[in-house]
């Protein structure tokens, strides 16, 4: 069955700045971790932007603390994490398109780079959907292992789209669909829905968009976040 969805785009789309940085030092103020494994994930970050290491390898290094502790713990620190750091990062630009699609009729998901585990608050806190990330394993005791799977970013994206819609048995409807991003990463997932929308471009995303078409460009900015996650209950 074909039905409206609405994709979004976490870090830079719906909230200012990159998160998984930001989960490792509240981490490190929670004692979670060491201050020799915080300055490894900044460490592996810089590698990363330099083209010395992969993203999945940087991420890995960055969430090595993570390695034996329950997923009941963490989903304890996710939901801190969320309501402390990121709600007062939230675009409420963002969030006020994201509660339209809603009233519009649109099954909303967030689809993104970040670990997907420290963002399923965001199912409760946004309203939406569900969640799809990047993956990390949970043994069959309950305890997060490693990263698996490749990044969600760039192709990534409309795959594991993909994959949760045969899981649904859905099919999504082009023309009544929209997709939100801010990044070259999102470009495969804003060409699956008719409705693109980019925030905040950079010149190399504004290039990228101009070979496309049905394309508005957004400036959102930060106001009050916590104001803006109340209107989307």
């Amino acid at each position: 069955m074909h039905k409206k969805y609405a994709l979004f785009d976490f870090d830079g789309t719906l909230c200012k700045g990159d998160s998984i940085i930001r989960f490792c030092t509240f981490a490190r103020k929670q004692k979670l971790s060491t201050r020799r494994q915080l300055l490894a994930g900044l460490w592996a970050a810089a590698q990363f932007k330099a083209g010395r290491i992969t993203i999945e390898k940087a991420k890995q290094i960055a969430l090595q603390w993570m390695e034996g502790r329950s997923e009941l713990e963490m989903q304890d620190v996710a939901q801190r994490f969320c309501r402390e750091v990121l709600v007062p990062r939230f675009f409420p630009e963002g969030i006020a398109a994201l509660q339209k699609e809603k009233e519009e009729g649109a099954i909303v998901l967030l689809i993104t780079a970040s670990p997907s585990f420290y963002l399923m608050p965001m199912k409760e806190l946004l309203g939406v959907s569900d969640v799809i990330g990047t993956r990390m394993d949970v043994d069959p005791s309950g305890l997060y292992t490693s990263l698996v799977g490749d990044n969600c970013r760039g192709l990534q994206k409309p795959l594991r789209l993909a994959e949760y819609l045969a899981a649904k048995g859905d099919r999504l409807d082009y023309e009544a669909s929209a997709a939100y991003g801010n990044s070259t990463g999102d470009l495969p997932m804003l060409e699956v829905c008719a409705k693109k929308v980019a925030v905040n471009p950079g010149k190399k995303m504004q290039k990228a968009l101009s070979a496309m078409e049905n394309v508005t460009i957004v400036r959102w900015s930060t106001r009050s976040g916590k104001a803006a996650a109340k209107e989307a209950k």
